[in-house]
Protein backbone atom coordinates (compact mmCIF):
# COMPACT_ATOMS: atom_id res chain seq x y z
CA UNK A 1 0.00 0.00 0.00
CA UNK A 2 1.19 3.38 -0.63
CA UNK A 3 0.41 7.22 -0.74
CA UNK A 4 -0.20 9.53 -3.18
CA UNK A 5 1.12 12.36 -1.31
CA UNK A 6 5.04 11.01 -1.76
CA UNK A 7 6.36 12.34 1.24
CA UNK A 8 4.63 15.47 0.58
CA UNK A 9 4.04 15.65 4.77
CA UNK A 10 2.54 19.74 3.96
CA UNK A 11 -0.55 18.03 3.13
CA UNK A 12 -0.64 15.84 6.12
CA UNK A 13 -0.13 18.44 8.87
CA UNK A 14 -4.07 18.75 9.74
CA UNK A 15 -4.39 15.03 10.51
CA UNK A 16 -4.85 13.46 13.83
CA UNK A 17 -1.23 12.59 15.36
CA UNK A 18 -1.90 8.79 15.48
CA UNK A 19 -2.97 8.86 11.37
CA UNK A 20 -0.02 10.78 10.54
CA UNK A 21 2.10 8.66 12.60
CA UNK A 22 1.03 5.66 10.42
CA UNK A 23 1.11 7.35 6.97
CA UNK A 24 4.91 7.66 8.16
CA UNK A 25 5.45 4.31 9.12
CA UNK A 26 4.17 3.33 6.03
CA UNK A 27 6.43 5.36 4.32
CA UNK A 28 9.48 4.33 5.92
CA UNK A 29 7.79 0.29 4.89
CA UNK A 30 7.38 1.25 1.12
CA UNK A 31 7.08 -1.78 -0.83
CA UNK A 32 7.50 -3.78 2.49
CA UNK A 33 4.19 -2.40 3.77
CA UNK A 34 1.53 -5.04 5.52
CA UNK A 35 -0.64 -4.30 8.36
CA UNK A 36 1.22 -6.69 10.61
CA UNK A 37 4.87 -4.33 10.06
CA UNK A 38 2.96 -1.61 10.26
CA UNK A 39 1.05 -2.27 13.72
CA UNK A 40 4.66 -3.89 14.87
CA UNK A 41 6.34 -0.45 13.68
CA UNK A 42 3.82 1.98 15.66
CA UNK A 43 3.79 -0.60 18.50
CA UNK A 44 0.40 -0.77 18.49
CA UNK A 45 -2.31 -3.64 17.61
CA UNK A 46 -3.34 -4.47 14.26
CA UNK A 47 -6.46 -2.42 14.56
CA UNK A 48 -5.19 0.27 16.19
CA UNK A 49 -3.13 1.07 13.11
CA UNK A 50 -6.07 0.17 10.77
CA UNK A 51 -8.24 2.65 12.26
CA UNK A 52 -5.31 5.11 11.98
CA UNK A 53 -5.27 5.10 8.18
CA UNK A 54 -8.95 4.74 8.20
CA UNK A 55 -8.61 7.99 9.28
CA UNK A 56 -5.82 9.35 7.17
CA UNK A 57 -8.48 8.36 4.11
CA UNK A 58 -11.68 9.59 5.73
CA UNK A 59 -9.58 13.01 5.85
CA UNK A 60 -8.92 12.68 2.35
CA UNK A 61 -5.65 11.24 1.75
CA UNK A 62 -5.49 8.72 -1.06
CA UNK A 63 -4.56 5.34 -0.21
CA UNK A 64 -4.07 3.16 -3.26
CA UNK A 65 -3.55 -0.95 -2.83
CA UNK A 66 -0.12 -2.68 -3.63
CA UNK A 67 -0.23 -4.43 -7.11
CA UNK A 68 0.35 -7.99 -5.17
CA UNK A 69 -3.10 -7.24 -3.70
CA UNK A 70 -2.55 -7.05 0.23
CA UNK A 71 -5.54 -5.89 2.17
CA UNK A 72 -6.58 -4.85 5.50
CA UNK A 73 -8.77 -7.27 6.82
CA UNK A 74 -11.92 -7.25 9.33
CA UNK A 75 -13.05 -10.77 11.72
CA UNK A 76 -16.28 -12.23 13.08
CA UNK A 77 -17.91 -15.67 13.81
CA UNK A 78 -17.36 -18.10 10.55
CA UNK A 79 -21.01 -18.03 9.58
CA UNK A 80 -21.04 -14.06 9.39
CA UNK A 81 -17.53 -13.78 7.79
CA UNK A 82 -18.78 -15.91 4.88
CA UNK A 83 -22.19 -14.28 4.38
CA UNK A 84 -20.02 -10.71 4.10
CA UNK A 85 -17.50 -12.35 1.79
CA UNK A 86 -20.02 -13.61 -0.36
CA UNK A 87 -22.09 -10.38 -0.72
CA UNK A 88 -21.60 -7.49 1.54
CA UNK A 89 -18.19 -6.82 1.57
CA UNK A 90 -17.54 -7.27 -2.53
CA UNK A 91 -20.32 -4.51 -2.66
CA UNK A 92 -19.09 -2.40 -0.17
CA UNK A 93 -15.46 -3.11 -1.73
CA UNK A 94 -17.27 -1.59 -5.08
CA UNK A 95 -18.92 1.16 -3.82
CA UNK A 96 -16.29 2.26 -1.78
CA UNK A 97 -12.94 0.95 -2.56
CA UNK A 98 -11.00 3.61 -0.43
CA UNK A 99 -12.37 1.84 2.79
CA UNK A 100 -10.27 -0.56 4.70
CA UNK A 101 -12.00 -2.92 6.42
CA UNK A 102 -10.26 -5.42 8.95
CA UNK A 103 -12.73 -8.90 9.92
CA UNK A 104 -11.34 -10.55 13.17
CA UNK A 105 -13.55 -13.88 13.60
CA UNK A 106 -13.95 -14.06 17.45
CA UNK A 107 -15.87 -16.50 19.96
CA UNK A 108 -18.42 -14.84 22.80
CA UNK A 109 -16.02 -13.91 25.20
CA UNK A 110 -13.21 -12.72 22.94
CA UNK A 111 -16.13 -10.42 21.54
CA UNK A 112 -16.20 -9.06 25.08
CA UNK A 113 -12.84 -8.51 25.46
CA UNK A 114 -12.86 -6.40 22.48
CA UNK A 115 -15.85 -4.50 22.85
CA UNK A 116 -14.63 -4.02 26.48
CA UNK A 117 -10.82 -2.95 25.09
CA UNK A 118 -12.71 -0.65 22.32
CA UNK A 119 -10.19 -2.31 19.85
CA UNK A 120 -13.30 -2.79 17.02
CA UNK A 121 -15.49 -0.14 16.04
CA UNK A 122 -18.88 -3.16 14.80
CA UNK A 123 -19.56 -6.54 16.45
CA UNK A 124 -21.84 -8.54 14.20
CA UNK A 125 -23.40 -10.86 17.01
CA UNK A 126 -26.83 -12.20 18.06
CA UNK A 127 -28.15 -9.80 20.54
CA UNK A 128 -26.24 -9.78 23.79
CA UNK A 129 -27.63 -10.87 26.97
CA UNK A 130 -26.55 -6.86 28.13
CA UNK A 131 -25.83 -3.99 25.93
CA UNK A 132 -22.52 -2.73 27.09
CA UNK A 133 -22.85 1.25 27.92
CA UNK A 134 -21.98 3.18 25.53
CA UNK A 135 -22.97 0.87 22.89
CA UNK A 136 -25.89 0.23 20.95
CA UNK A 137 -27.63 -3.23 19.32
CA UNK A 138 -29.36 -3.03 15.95
CA UNK A 139 -31.03 -5.79 14.51
CA UNK A 140 -30.29 -6.72 11.01
CA UNK A 141 -30.60 -10.55 9.71
CA UNK A 142 -33.75 -12.81 11.25
CA UNK A 143 -32.54 -16.09 11.81
CA UNK A 144 -33.74 -19.80 12.61
CA UNK A 145 -32.85 -23.13 13.51
CA UNK A 146 -33.44 -25.54 10.80
CA UNK A 147 -33.10 -29.03 10.32
CA UNK A 148 -30.89 -30.24 7.90
CA UNK A 149 -28.64 -33.46 6.43
CA UNK A 150 -27.13 -34.76 3.58
CA UNK A 151 -28.88 -34.77 0.20
CA UNK A 152 -29.11 -38.63 0.00
CA UNK A 153 -30.85 -38.65 3.54
CA UNK A 154 -34.06 -41.14 3.27
CA UNK A 155 -35.77 -38.31 5.57
CA UNK A 156 -35.56 -35.51 1.95
CA UNK A 157 -38.53 -37.56 0.45
CA UNK A 158 -40.63 -36.90 2.84
CA UNK A 159 -42.96 -33.70 2.34
CA UNK A 160 -43.64 -32.64 6.26
CA UNK A 161 -41.89 -33.92 9.21
CA UNK A 162 -42.86 -34.17 13.02
CA UNK A 163 -40.94 -34.42 16.28
CA UNK A 164 -41.81 -38.21 16.55
CA UNK A 165 -40.50 -38.78 13.08
CA UNK A 166 -37.52 -36.64 13.67
CA UNK A 167 -37.39 -38.60 17.16
CA UNK A 168 -36.48 -41.89 15.32
CA UNK A 169 -33.42 -40.78 13.74
CA UNK A 170 -29.65 -40.84 14.51
CA UNK A 171 -28.37 -37.06 15.00
CA UNK A 172 -24.97 -35.00 15.26
CA UNK A 173 -24.43 -33.63 18.31
CA UNK A 174 -24.71 -30.28 19.46
CA UNK A 175 -22.02 -28.05 21.21
CA UNK A 176 -23.11 -28.37 24.98
CA UNK A 177 -24.15 -24.97 26.44
CA UNK A 178 -24.93 -23.43 22.69
CA UNK A 179 -28.69 -22.59 21.59
CA UNK A 180 -28.77 -25.37 19.45
CA UNK A 181 -27.94 -27.43 22.37
CA UNK A 182 -30.80 -25.67 24.36
CA UNK A 183 -33.31 -25.91 21.53
CA UNK A 184 -32.62 -29.73 20.84
CA UNK A 185 -33.69 -30.28 24.36
CA UNK A 186 -36.68 -28.22 24.28
CA UNK A 187 -37.87 -30.06 20.95
CA UNK A 188 -37.66 -33.62 22.71
CA UNK A 189 -38.40 -33.14 26.41
CA UNK A 190 -41.27 -34.95 26.36
CA UNK A 191 -39.89 -38.34 25.80
CA UNK A 192 -36.79 -40.28 24.55
CA UNK A 193 -33.84 -38.37 23.26
CA UNK A 194 -32.76 -39.50 19.65
CA UNK A 195 -29.46 -41.45 19.45
CA UNK A 196 -26.71 -39.07 19.19
CA UNK A 197 -23.84 -39.37 17.31
CA UNK A 198 -20.80 -38.40 20.03
CA UNK A 199 -19.13 -35.57 17.46
CA UNK A 200 -19.94 -32.15 18.60
CA UNK A 201 -18.22 -29.24 16.34
CA UNK A 202 -19.29 -25.52 14.98
CA UNK A 203 -17.26 -25.66 11.55
CA UNK A 204 -19.18 -25.67 8.66
CA UNK A 205 -17.05 -27.65 6.58
CA UNK A 206 -16.90 -30.58 9.48
CA UNK A 207 -20.75 -30.30 9.62
CA UNK A 208 -20.96 -30.95 6.10
CA UNK A 209 -18.78 -33.88 6.03
CA UNK A 210 -20.44 -35.56 8.69
CA UNK A 211 -23.85 -34.68 7.19
CA UNK A 212 -22.76 -35.96 4.01
CA UNK A 213 -20.94 -39.56 5.06
CA UNK A 214 -23.32 -40.48 7.47
CA UNK A 215 -27.16 -40.60 7.66
CA UNK A 216 -27.37 -37.53 10.47
CA UNK A 217 -29.51 -34.78 11.37
CA UNK A 218 -28.27 -31.50 12.87
CA UNK A 219 -30.00 -28.44 13.91
CA UNK A 220 -28.32 -25.77 12.63
CA UNK A 221 -28.66 -21.88 12.37
CA UNK A 222 -30.21 -21.29 8.62
CA UNK A 223 -27.54 -18.67 8.61
CA UNK A 224 -24.84 -21.00 8.85
CA UNK A 225 -25.75 -23.73 6.35
CA UNK A 226 -27.31 -21.67 4.28
CA UNK A 227 -24.45 -21.41 1.24
CA UNK A 228 -24.40 -25.39 1.59
CA UNK A 229 -28.03 -25.69 0.94
CA UNK A 230 -27.96 -23.72 -1.90
CA UNK A 231 -24.79 -25.27 -3.75
CA UNK A 232 -26.75 -28.81 -2.77
CA UNK A 233 -23.83 -29.57 -0.13
CA UNK A 234 -26.43 -30.19 1.73
CA UNK A 235 -30.70 -30.46 2.52
CA UNK A 236 -33.55 -28.41 4.68
CA UNK A 237 -35.81 -30.93 5.83
CA UNK A 238 -39.35 -29.84 6.28
CA UNK A 239 -40.44 -29.83 9.23
CA UNK A 240 -43.40 -28.80 10.85
CA UNK A 241 -42.42 -26.44 13.69
CA UNK A 242 -40.13 -23.00 12.81
CA UNK A 243 -38.09 -22.36 15.39
CA UNK A 244 -36.51 -19.08 16.20
CA UNK A 245 -33.54 -17.68 17.74
CA UNK A 246 -32.11 -14.39 18.15
CA UNK A 247 -31.16 -12.16 14.96
CA UNK A 248 -28.11 -11.02 14.34
CA UNK A 249 -27.21 -7.60 14.55
CA UNK A 250 -24.43 -5.21 14.62
CA UNK A 251 -22.97 -3.58 17.87
CA UNK A 252 -21.45 -0.42 17.49
CA UNK A 253 -20.17 2.51 19.69
CA UNK A 254 -22.71 5.22 20.08
CA UNK A 255 -21.91 8.35 18.70
CA UNK A 256 -19.31 7.25 16.34
CA UNK A 257 -19.51 9.13 13.07
CA UNK A 258 -16.62 8.27 11.22
CA UNK A 259 -17.53 8.14 7.55
CA UNK A 260 -15.53 4.57 7.53
CA UNK A 261 -17.80 3.15 10.35
CA UNK A 262 -21.00 5.06 8.49
CA UNK A 263 -20.16 3.24 5.53
CA UNK A 264 -20.24 -0.15 6.98
CA UNK A 265 -22.70 0.19 9.00
CA UNK A 266 -24.61 1.01 5.46
CA UNK A 267 -23.71 -1.37 3.59
CA UNK A 268 -25.15 -4.23 6.68
CA UNK A 269 -28.28 -3.01 6.13
CA UNK A 270 -31.07 -4.77 3.70
CA UNK A 271 -31.52 -2.62 0.89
Amino acid sequence: MSTEASGREGGWGALPAPALLALRAAAVLGERFSLEALASLTEQSPLRALEALQLAVDAGVPLTERDDGATGEFALPEALVRSLRNGTLPALARRHPDLLVQLIEADAPQLDQLVAREEIDVALCRTPAQIPQGWSFEPLLPDRFIVVAGPDHPLCKRRRLTVEQLRGHAWLAMPAGSAARAMFDALFADGAAPPLCQISCRIPTLLRAMLRAQPLLALIPASVVRPLIADGDLAQLPFEHRLEMDPIGALYRQGDERAGVLRFMQALKPA
